[in-house]
């Protein structure tokens, strides 16, 4: 071992050996990785260990000195090997290009390790000056770029200018406390170019004749000296820290010595160029190290890995410093190989400094400029257009040139927006025009019929999605590319023979534009086929990713959760202004509405079929009514709830809802249970129109958005009348409705701004939205307006979200609510607005049902709040959840529609949203359909399904949903409870509501499946 140490030393002291730019580089850089990757982040946690504060606290900081070291050594080296020749901006431009080379294909191995990513990762890799990744690079970046200048002066002042400079630098650096260089403390970067010029100054100095044995000498006194100094403080407590730390800051006069006598002693035995590599290592380090989607996310998962104990910290973080160390160098020899074209092409065309060569250097530079454009301006016309056309589109989703930003109704300027935040979404949906242009140009070879038929196919994208904006109020979705089987039918509605004629000319211009571009200024395809390969991957990726973008954990989800496109499925309008026509598009492809039942065939949905007509017989045997002669309403009461259910919560003072208490009394009411908390409105509507359950859809899908628009037809209770409408006192665009509720056949929706307007206006107090008193006001409207028989869905709006206590100044609840959930003023004031808004919906529903009583006309009313308010902390959620959903509902017929058929369901305290077409049929002993008739089955002998589903990680690694299941007393209800009867019910329901929302539709192959026998001609 001793004869082989003897060989490594003497190879060592050859001169222009090898092993020094190799052990400089890996050691230098795994002390950098040890320093501000581990070492610098653990002092607080080991060192308050008990009985271990001098051993540990003082070996990490001795660690520390020279990972602190390695900053002056660094600029010092740096200003040592360029001290003599003045350098151009090619240099600066090279080591900008390896640095961010190398983020990028950082950032690139941690996201395909972890799935980690972020738009601050994103920009760091490409921006790592803006975004302020490393202090090191830019303060190299800025020595390289002025290191004309300071060659300049250290020329005309001499040697005693620059060791004046040098003292003062040295100084300063000793006085301030600073930390390892990170990127927010941009205040010091004078003083690392200062660090550059010392190194300048010491290669002009005659330090450079020392011989060998002096400078280590000298080294070993000084950084000895500095250790036992720490060693010495480290032991008389925690107050000499501050000490202790002084004699290690990177800038200090402790570590400057250092660096400069380990520079004297390395040199004589190092060539420029192995220097120059050592230099450039080390920069490449501290960048990756530093960047907060690299350094960071490495550190956290070995920290969490391998726990806390000293020795296993100590261990990992070795070795994790010096993998990353020797991985890093050897990236820094391949990107040299890969970048030699190019930092030839810079050496060549910007051989000019900042200092001197101005003329002659811009000339040149203006002479590359002009022959890029002549050689590249196709390509740069491409950007251009493709840049207009995207901005373009994005203005004609917002017609009125604003933006809307949240249900209060408040807006942006689209310009405002386009300008700052929508850049992310404008260049990334031009990434995917350029992967569409780039795959088809290498499989085409022709430059000018890729470009012009990539453009024409956005262009025409865009003009349809302005149309179905300015009609419609919603943009293009996958579901709508099937109405191109009626394009005959679609250009008829918009406006015929002009619409053909524009059509014409849209597909005849880019034909007629390819031609003579083509014949006229050819332009083959010039890339090398490795390239060609290489972007035609990356480009399938882009175009494909959108078929797992809604897959959770998938990588096409994460990364567009990091760049911020994520599908809006509350308010299409608003994602299409934010995302552009073909973002929202592409995020609605990949839709997971549920898992296949197992067994899902067209023989068992028909055989499914035939036994519930077999059921419907059975049941309609006793019934008299029929549907369609009855008028229903549907009344979802934005987030009405019992204020005295609330936990841990107490209301003083008068009851908030006697009337509506005294009316469950009398009718078939009790609690029902919510798939939403706080929000989630179009939810519940659903369940109450379909008969299907949230429960057995996948997390987080909204029926509304993305089930209803890709169903060729959907089953909604209004079809058993002759008419069907819709009133909302708001907003009728959110949730996607217009189009819902055409699809479902209703044939009129009232809202603020519609072609039907709603009026009787009025607010309670100071509440900005319209009162309940005004939903029911056009109910009866709408009932007086028609003499027949119809169906109305009314969904109120004065009890949404935020209960501002502005909203009532007279509020005799303030004050007359308490209770421990109640955590600060703004809880209670909150609580206190909401109580008595329910308090004011108690009078409005009072005051309506006396005036359905009233009418001549049976009317039944189906009445619900469809969440609680998000009041109270998620944790009541998770503590109880059964009650945190169940809200109140009753259902009521006026006396026209008791006669002969009064009926209380006293079993239906606890019901499900989608148990309401069946309990509506039962109370007006009407007849069913055989849809209808299992519906009833479920509601009568299966447990609730309207919570919530539950995700479940099978063991193939695949998560599946569930319904949470409660039992008819409202207590949790387990799945292996269920008898076999059950179990097959639960199984044909769970089949069929599969095959209307997600399959084939086979059920509706039967003309009888949905037709109720009472309903209107």
């Amino acid at each position: 071992m001793i004869k082989n140490m003897g060989k490594v030393v003497a190879s060592l002291e050859k001169r222009n050996s090898p092993l020094w730019q190799v052990l400089l580089s890996l050691g230098g850089g795994a002390f950098v990785f040890l320093g501000i990757l581990v070492l610098n982040r653990q002092y607080g946690f080991y060192s308050s260990v008990p009985n271990q504060f001098t051993a540990s606290w003082t070996a990490l900081h001795m660690l520390n000195t020279i990972t602190q070291g390695v900053v002056p050594f660094l600029f010092l080296l740096a200003g040592y090997l360029n001290g003599e020749k003045r350098l151009s901006l090619a240099r600066p431009v090279i080591l900008w290009l390896t640095a961010v080379s190398s983020l990028m294909v950082g950032t690139a191995l941690v996201f395909v390790s972890s799935k980690q990513l972020t738009l601050t990762a994103i920009l760091s890799s490409v921006f790592p000056i803006s975004q302020r990744v490393s202090l090191v690079l830019t303060g190299m970046l800025l020595a390289l770029l002025f290191q004309p200048a300071l060659l300049w002066l250290l020329e005309k002042g001499g040697q005693w200018l620059g060791w004046v400079v040098a003292v003062v630098v040295a100084a300063l650096g000793s006085f301030l406390q600073i930390d390892p260089p990170h990127p927010g403390q941009y205040a010091i970067l004078p003083l690392l170019v200062g660090l550059f010029w010392i190194g300048m100054v010491l290669r002009r100095s005659r330090w450079t004749a020392m011989r060998r044995w002096r400078s280590s000498a000298l080294l070993a006194a000084v950084l000895g000296l500095t250790w036992t100094a720490q060693l010495l403080l480290a032991s008389e407590g925690h107050g000499a820290g501050a000490l202790v730390d002084r004699l290690s800051t990177p800038l200090g006069l402790p570590l400057l010595l250092v660096a400069g006598l380990t520079i004297l002693f390395i040199m004589p035995s190092m060539t420029l160029t192995d220097a120059s590599a050592v230099c450039r290592t080390l920069v490449i380090v501290f960048t990756l190290s530093q960047a907060a989607g690299i350094g960071q996310v490495i550190y956290g998962f070995f920290a969490e890995a391998f726990g806390s104990s000293m020795s296993d910290f100590t261990m990992v973080s070795i070795g994790l410093a010096v993998g990353l160390s020797i991985a890093t160098w050897a990236w820094g020899l391949l990107a040299q190989r890969f970048l030699q074209r190019p930092a030839g092409w810079l050496t060549r065309h910007l051989a000019f400094t900042i200092s001197g060569d101005f003329r002659d250097g811009w000339q040149s530079l203006r002479a590359v400029g002009r022959r890029f454009i002549a050689a590249q301006w196709p390509l740069l016309v491409l950007l251009g257009v493709f840049y207009l056309t995207v901005f373009g589109s994005f203005l004609a989703m917002s017609p009125g040139g604003r933006i809307m930003l949240d249900l209060e109704g408040a807006s942006e300027s689209v310009w405002q927006y386009l300008l700052t935040d929508g850049q992310t979404m404008i260049w990334y949906t031009l990434a995917f025009l350029f992967a569409a242009f780039f795959v088809l140009y290498v499989v085409t070879t022709r430059f000018w019929l890729s470009f012009i038929l990539t453009e024409s196919v956005y262009l025409i994208w865009t003009i349809a999605n302005a149309i179905k904006m300015v009609y419609r109020s919603a943009p293009v979705t996958p579901a709508d590319l099937d109405e191109l089987r009626a394009l005959p039918e679609l250009v008829g509605m918009l406006g015929g023979g002009f619409v053909w004629v524009l059509l014409v000319i849209l597909i005849a211009l880019p034909i007629v534009g390819i031609v003579l571009l083509e014949r006229r200024l050819p332009r083959k395809i010039r890339v090398a086929w490795p390239w060609r390969l290489a972007g035609v991957a990356a480009g399938a990726l882009l175009l494909f990713s959108p078929l797992t973008i809604n897959n959770p954990g998938s990588y096409s989800q994460v990364v567009n959760a990091a760049i911020g496109n994520t599908q809006n499925t509350i308010t299409p309008q608003k994602g299409v202004q934010m995302s552009g026509p073909l973002l929202q598009f592409v995020n609605a492809v990949d839709v997971k509405v549920m898992d296949q039942p197992a067994g899902y065939s067209k023989a068992r949905i028909q055989a499914i079929v035939a036994a519930y007509e077999k059921r419907a017989a059975v049941i309609n045997k006793t019934r008299s009514t029929n549907i369609g002669d009855q008028n229903v309403i549907f009344n979802l009461s934005e987030s009405f709830t019992d204020p005295t259910e609330f936990p841990n919560t107490k209301v003083s003072g008068s009851d908030p809802m006697p009337r509506i208490r005294s009316l469950m009394k009398t009718t078939t009411s009790g609690h029902m249970l919510s798939a939403g908390y706080g929000g989630g409105t179009a939810n519940m509507e659903y369940e109450s129109m379909t008969g299907l359950t949230m429960g057995n859809f996948a997390a987080d899908i909204v029926p509304y958005s993305q089930v209803v628009p890709t169903d060729h037809d959907v089953i909604s209770f209004n079809q058993n009348f002759a008419y069907g409408s819709a009133i909302h006192p708001y907003n009728g665009e959110f949730y996607n409705r217009i189009q819902v509720y055409q699809k479902m056949g209703l044939a009129k929706f009232s809202y603020l701004g519609s072609r039907y307007p709603i009026t009787d206006k009025h607010k309670v107090q100071d509440n900005p939205y319209l009162s309940d008193q005004t939903a029911y006001a056009n109910a009866l409207k709408q009932l007086n307006a028609r003499s027949g028989p119809q169906f109305i869905q009314l969904v109120t709006m004065q009890n949404h979200m935020p209960y501002d206590t502005s909203f009532y100044p007279k509020n005799p609840y303030k004050g007359h609510v308490s209770g421990t959930a109640l955590s600060d003023k703004d809880t209670t004031g909150a609580m206190a607005t909401f109580t008595y808004g329910v308090s004011r919906t108690d009078k409005a529903v009072d005051s309506f049902i006396k005036a359905l009583d009233r009418l001549d006309k049976p009317v039944t009313v189906v009445f619900y709040g469809d969440h609680y308010p998000g009041i109270l902390s998620g944790s009541y959620v998770s503590a109880q959840p059964i009650k945190m959903h169940a809200t109140t509902y009753f259902i009521y017929s006026n006396k026209a529609a008791r006669a002969g058929h009064k009926k209380i369901l006293p079993a239906a305290k606890y019901v499900g949203t989608n148990d309401f077409i069946a309990l509506v049929l039962a109370q007006l002993d009407a007849k069913v359909s055989p849809y209808e008739a299992l519906l009833t089955d479920v509601q009568k002998k299966l447990p609730i399904m309207s919570m919530p589903p539950v995700t479940e990680k099978q063991a193939d690694g695949q998560t599946m949903t569930r319904p949470d299941w409660v039992g008819k007393n409202g207590r949790k209800f387990s799945e292996d409870k269920m008898t076999a009867a059950q179990k097959r019910l639960y199984a044909d329901y769970r089949l069929i509501q599969y095959d209307l929302a997600a399959g084939n539709e086979y059920a509706l192959q039967s003309k009888t499946f949905t037709k109720n026998p009472g309903q209107a001609k």
